[in-house]
C-alpha cells in the first residue's frame, strides 16, 4: 500500500511529522488544520506499525464523537482506506480491520475508564489529546501518562507519545509545563492561518479582515497566542471576592438550578441569606447520565429541604415516543420543577448585576453573588466565557463544554432579576428648628357638638 501524505499535510509540519519524543504539544489558532494533519498522522502511522494503537481523550467523552471520532473517519475517506477500517458508535470505537488494532475514546469525566484501558493486539503506545486546554488538572494528565508505559512498546519497536492539540483559550498548567522549557522529549509548536496553504481566499480574507477590524481577537484567533478570543464576557469576576471558603449553612432558604444534556448533567445547591445574598455551596457536574441517573444522583446528594427546584425551558418538551418530558419524569420521582426563564441576553445582563463588585458599609469589596470553592467547574467556566462575535450582548456558545455550568447559574438568576440595592448613605447636614405656632386672635374657635 502506498500513501502519499505529503500532498495531504502540505506544509510547516515537518517537524510534527517526523518526532518522536513523548510530548508533542500543538497550538494554534482557528483553520490551521492541526486537528486535520494529527489525524493523518495517526491513520498513516497506525497502518505502517500494524502493533500500535491509539487512546483518543478529551475532558468530557460524548464531545468525542464530532472532534476525534470524526477528524479521523474524514482523514480515511481523503486517504481511500474505507476497506481498512471498521468503524462503530456504540461503543464509539474504530478498528483496523486486518490486524484488529484500536482506535479507542475515553473522557477524563470517566478517569476509571482510562487508567484501567488496554488493548489485546500489540501495544497502546499514542494518546490523542484534542482541545488539551480544557482539562483542569494537571495531576488529570499526569494519572494518564503513567499509564502509556511498559515493555510491550519497545518490544515491538514502537515508541510512546502524547500529541495534545488545543486552540490557545486557556493557559493553565499547559503553557508552563511545555511551552515555557526545552527539552528533548517535548516538541511545543504554534501554527496558524498562513501555515494552512489549502484555506480558500474567502477564509483568507476573513482572518486579514479581523487583523484590521479586531486586533485584539486576532491575536488569539489568528496568530495563536495564549488568551481570550472573543474578549472575557464576565470581567466582573474575580476569584479573591467571588469564591470563598465553605462553612456552615444557617437555616437558609435552599434551592437548586441544573443544566441538563447527555455532554453534562451541571447542577448547583444554592442558599440565600437574610440580606438576599446568594452561595453556590455544592455542584454536580458529571457527563453521560441519562435522565433517571440524574435524578438519582440528585436525590443521592440532596439532604436538605429544597424550597425550589429550577430547570430550562427544554426540560418541558415531550417525547414522541413516551409523550412524557423530562419535567413529568421529576415529578414522577417527587421532584417538581420551576421552569427558568430563557431569555439569553437578559439572563447574562442580570448574572452581571449580581457579580458586581461594590463595597459594603465597612469599605470592603464584596459581591452579593458567592461560590464555595469546591464548585470547582462553575469557578473554572464563569472566567472562560467570551463574547459572541454576532451579538456583543450575548455570551459565545463556543467552547460549548464551559457554558453548562454557566448556563445552570443564568438560570437561577432569571427568578431573581436584580440583587437587592444596599440603602445609599446620606451624607447631608439638616438643621431644624421647632416654633410654637402664634394663635390667631381672628380665628373663631369651633366647638363640635
Amino acid at each position: 500500500m502506498e500513501i502519499k501524505a505529503s500532498e495531504l499535510i502540505g506544509q510547516h509540519y515537518n517537524e510534527f511529522w517526523k518526532f518522536k519524543g513523548r510530548y508533542r504539544v500543538l497550538k494554534g489558532g482557528r483553520g490551521s488544520k492541526k486537528s486535520t494533519n494529527t489525524a493523518i498522522w495517526f491513520i498513516y502511522h497506525l497502518l505502517k506499525h500494524p502493533k500500535a494503537n491509539l487512546l483518543c481523550v478529551r475532558q468530557t467523552y460524548n464531545t468525542l464523537k464530532d472532534s476525534c471520532f470524526t477528524e479521523l473517519k474524514k482523514a480515511v475517506n481523503r486517504m481511500e482506506l474505507q476497506a481498512e477500517f471498521k468503524f462503530t458508535i456504540s461503543p464509539l470505537e474504530i478498528t483496523v480491520v486486518r490486524t484488529g488494532q484500536k482506535i479507542l475514546f475515553r473522557g477524563f469525566d470517566n478517569p476509571d475508564g482510562i487508567t484501567s484501558i488496554n488493548v489485546s493486539e500489540g501495544a497502546l503506545c499514542w494518546v490523542w489529546i484534542e482541545e488539551a486546554y480544557q482539562i483542569k488538572e494537571e495531576e488529570d494528565f499526569n494519572k494518564l501518562d503513567y499509564c502509556i508505559r511498559g515493555d510491550d512498546i519497545s518490544k515491538y519497536g514502537l515508541f510512546p507519545q502524547f500529541t495534545l492539540t488545543m486552540n490557545p483559550w486557556s493557559e493553565m498548567w499547559i503553557k508552563g509545563r511545555f511551552f515555557d522549557i526545552k527539552d528533548k522529549n517535548i516538541l511545543a509548536l504554534t501554527r496558524n492561518w498562513y501555515h494552512n496553504e489549502f484555506l480558500s481566499d474567502d477564509d483568507k480574507q476573513m482572518f486579514l479582515d479581523m487583523q484590521k477590524f479586531n486586533p485584539e481577537q486576532y491575536k488569539v484567533v489568528g496568530e495563536g497566542e495564549w488568551g481570550q478570543p472573543g474578549g472575557q464576557y464576565f470581567s466582573e469576576f474575580r476569584t479573591a471576592i467571588h469564591v470563598i471558603k465553605p462553612f456552615e449553612l444557617p437555616n437558609w432558604r435552599r434551592y437548586v438550578c441544573f443544566d441538563y444534556g447527555l455532554d453534562m448533567f451541571a447542577c448547583y445547591f444554592i442558599a440565600v441569606d437574610d440580606r438576599q445574598n446568594l452561595y453556590f455551596y455544592k455542584e454536580i457536574y458529571e457527563s453521560g447520565l441519562i435522565v433517571s441517573d440524574a435524578i438519582k444522583r440528585l436525590k443521592e446528594t440532596t439532604n436538605e429541604p429544597i424550597y425550589m427546584y429550577i430547570a430550562p425551558p427544554d426540560m418541558w418538551n415531550r417525547r414522541q415516543e413516551t409523550g412524557k418530558s423530562i419535567a413529568d419524569l421529576f415529578l414522577d420521582n417527587g421532584i417538581c420543577l420551576h421552569k427558568a426563564d430563557n431569555d439569553r441576553v437578559q439572563g447574562w445582563l442580570n448574572v452581571k448585576e449580581w457579580l458586581k463588585v461594590f463595597k459594603d458599609e465597612q469599605e470592603i469589596e464584596t459581591s452579593k453573588l458567592k461560590i464555595f470553592e469546591n464548585c470547582t467547574n462553575l469557578i473554572r467556566c464563569i472566567p472562560q466565557l467570551q463574547y459572541d462575535e454576532r451579538n456583543p450582548n450575548d455570551v459565545a456558545k463556543e467552547p460549548h463544554e464551559v457554558t453548562h455550568a454557566p448556563d445552570a447559574l443564568r438560570y437561577f438568576i432569571a427568578s431573581r432579576p436584580r440583587p437587592a440595592s444596599l440603602p445609599k448613605k446620606d451624607n447631608r447636614v439638616y438643621n431644624f428648628s421647632f416654633e410654637k405656632p402664634k394663635q390667631d386672635p381672628t380665628q373663631e374657635r369651633i366647638i363640635p357638638i
